[in-house]
Order: structure tokens, then sequence, then C-alpha cells
């Protein structure tokens, strides 16, 4: 009989609206459900968070205020030695870190610890672990892990294959908040979601939906999300307001939480994106039973969900021609517009929470035992 799993430490940035901070919140309120106990060590606190089962510890480990002038290297350094010194308190059965620089504090503040770390890789690789620096610290650091959970495999085919063999590719859960909702009657409403930052090329859509509104002047554009980026923001700002008709026809919604509700009457979901890991956004879309379109991007998130012309449309990346012509279908056959989308929502009832805890579950004690 294996080692019985007690308690669990998650480490990650923060707890802002980002898709890793949200498969952290909801697997570890799973693990808290399940009485496991559960640690989760942050840098730093955002102003929008996912909330927290009231079970769930966290913990700051990031930098003190007397060390925020502190050089770039010595910060660095400090953020380790923090979360060494959080190890070293909570002693957890398994250290479980998200994202690139997460992951490499991880394996390095666990050195002489024999506490095992499970890194996740969240984005492209080809993106976040390119260059010389990068990687001497995945040769370093990320090949020690004692595991590694992928989203795809284009991104574990990046990585040595003394990672590869003792990786697993597990899916993101998708909140069952979009699996229960009523899908409404569509309207002539276009939403995307996601951060306004060039990685999400936002302004792909936007000059696709200005061909559309050529021939199509009732539809609407709603993009939610927030302007981490402001230069990217301002960017896109800027080109709607200089033309009255976009101006009148884009909208800039923010952040919501009640997304399942705001994109039910939606007659279409797009996603524009340069690369990603795997988008929750999209994912939600699909489980809400949205027809959906998103660009063929790396790592291949996208591709795992759409099956073109079954689930929704995939168009090459920063093809603005492809885009059009793919919401055009959509505006053009709003039956099988629907079709696409019903059979999407059938296909998300695979990323269930219960389905994806019980993999990462399965893989954590198979790193353990």
């Amino acid at each position: 009989m294996g080692k019985e799993l007690k308690k669990v430490m998650f480490h990650l940035n923060s707890l802002g609206k980002g898709g890793a901070e949200r498969v952290v919140s909801l697997l570890a309120n799973e693990f808290a459900k399940n009485s496991v106990e559960i640690v989760i060590a942050t840098e730093w606190y955002s102003d929008e968070e996912y909330e927290l089962h009231p079970e769930v510890k966290r913990i700051h480990a990031g930098l003190p205020e007397n060390d925020e002038k502190a050089s770039r290297v010595a910060k660095q350094w400090i953020r380790i030695r923090n979360l060494r010194t959080v190890l070293l308190q909570e002693r957890p059965d398994v250290l479980i870190s998200f994202c690139v620089k997460a992951n490499y504090r991880a394996m390095m503040a666990s050195i002489g610890t024999k506490i095992p770390v499970i890194v996740s890789v969240r984005n492209d690789p080809k993106i976040d672990y390119v260059g010389k620096v990068n990687r001497l610290m995945n040769k370093l650091f990320m090949n020690r892990a004692a595991g590694c959970v992928f989203q795809t495999e284009e991104a574990k085919g990046f990585f040595d294959t003394v990672l590869q063999e003792k990786s697993t590719i597990i899916c993101n859960p998708v909140n069952e908040k979009y699996l229960q909702a009523e899908r409404k009657k569509p309207e002539k409403k276009i939403v995307c979601v996601g951060r306004l930052v060039a990685q999400k090329n936002q302004m792909l859509l936007v000059n696709a939906f200005e061909k559309i509104l050529e021939k199509h002047e009732d539809y609407d554009l709603y993009l939610y999300g927030d302007g981490s980026d402001d230069e990217c923001k301002e960017e896109l700002l800027q080109y709607v307001n200089a033309d009255r008709l976009l101006k009148n026809h884009i909208h800039f919604m923010g952040l919501s939480s009640t997304l399942e509700k705001d994109m039910a009457d939606a007659a279409m979901f797009v996603l524009p994106s340069n690369y990603e890991g795997m988008p929750n956004a999209l994912m939600e879309a699909m489980a809400l039973g949205l027809p959906v379109i998103s660009t063929d991007c790396p790592c291949g998130g996208s591709r795992y969900w759409i099956e073109p012309g079954i689930t929704g449309q995939l168009v090459p990346v920063k093809n603005v021609k492809s885009m059009v012509q793919a919401m055009e279908y959509y505006i053009s056959n709003p039956k099988e517009a629907e079709n696409m989308g019903q059979k999407a929502r059938l296909r998300l009832k695979e990323a269930t929470m219960d389905k994806v805890f019980e993999q990462w579950t399965g893989y954590i004690e198979e790193v353990l035992n």
C-alpha cells in the first residue's frame, strides 16, 4: 500500500484572474473538500483573486516591503529563501508548482529537503523556456523534478527525454457552472475573453470584425478581460475609438465573474491568440454550447478540443482573411453553428472537475510511490 496523501503545497506567483491561477484554486478547493491539508504559497496578492475553500491555507512567500528596493538578482534569491522557509515549516508530502518562474523557484527551494516537486508547464514552452539561461535552468532544475504535468503533447515534446519520461498530460478542469448554464437564443453578438495583452492578439479579431461590419452592421463585438498590458489596451482603444462605426459596435467589458450568463446568448466565441497553453476561456465557451473559432495556436490546446467542422473552427495564427471567413460561415449558417456548439458542449464533459481531479490524484500517488 502506498503512502497516504495528507498535505499538498501549491506554489505560483499569485491567485489573480489567470488560467494557471484558476486551475490551482479549483484543485486546491477540491483537495480541501476531500480532507487533504492544502497550503498555497504565493509571491504577491492581486486585486481580483479566485475564491478559496475556508480550509485552504494561503501564505505569502514573496518579498517583504523592505526588500522591494533590492537588486534584481538579490530579489530572486530572497524569493527562493522565503519559499524554502515556508516549505521547511509546512513539510508537505509534495510541492506542486505552476508556471516557469515558480517552477524554477520550487526546484531551487526544495534542494536538500527530500520533498518531491511536481512542476507544471502552463504555456507555450517555445515562448517561456527558450534561451541560454532557460536551457541551463531546465537541465539543472526542471530535469530533477519528481514529475511534470503538461497540457499537450506539443508542450511535452519541447523538453528533454528525462523529464518527458516521468511526466503526464492532464487537461484543465472546466467550471461546472458552464456545463450547467442554459444556452440562450443567440443574439447578433460576438464575444472574446482574455487579458488585453499582445499574446491574446485581440487586434486580429478587431480587424476581422471590421470586415464583418461591412456586410453585417447589426452585429456587436464584446471584449471581456482586463488591461494588464497598458500599451496593448491603449492601442486597441485608440484604434476602435478612431472609427465611429467600430466605437459603436465594439464594447470593452472588463472583468466579469458571471460569464456563463454574459455569454449565453452570443452567436459565437472567438479566440484570436498567438499562443496559449490550454485556453480556459475557449473551454468555458465550448462547455456553454457556443459555436467557437480559435487560431490553431501553439502549443496545441485549441487543437486538442476543436475538431474542425465538428466542434468548432480553427484558423491560422495572425490570419485576418481566414478569421473573417470563419466568422462569416457562422453568420450565414446559424443552424450549423448551433449544432457545432452542442457537439462542443458534449466534448467538454470529459473535462469535469471530478475527472480531472482523479487524474491529478492518481498521478501524485504514482510520483510519491
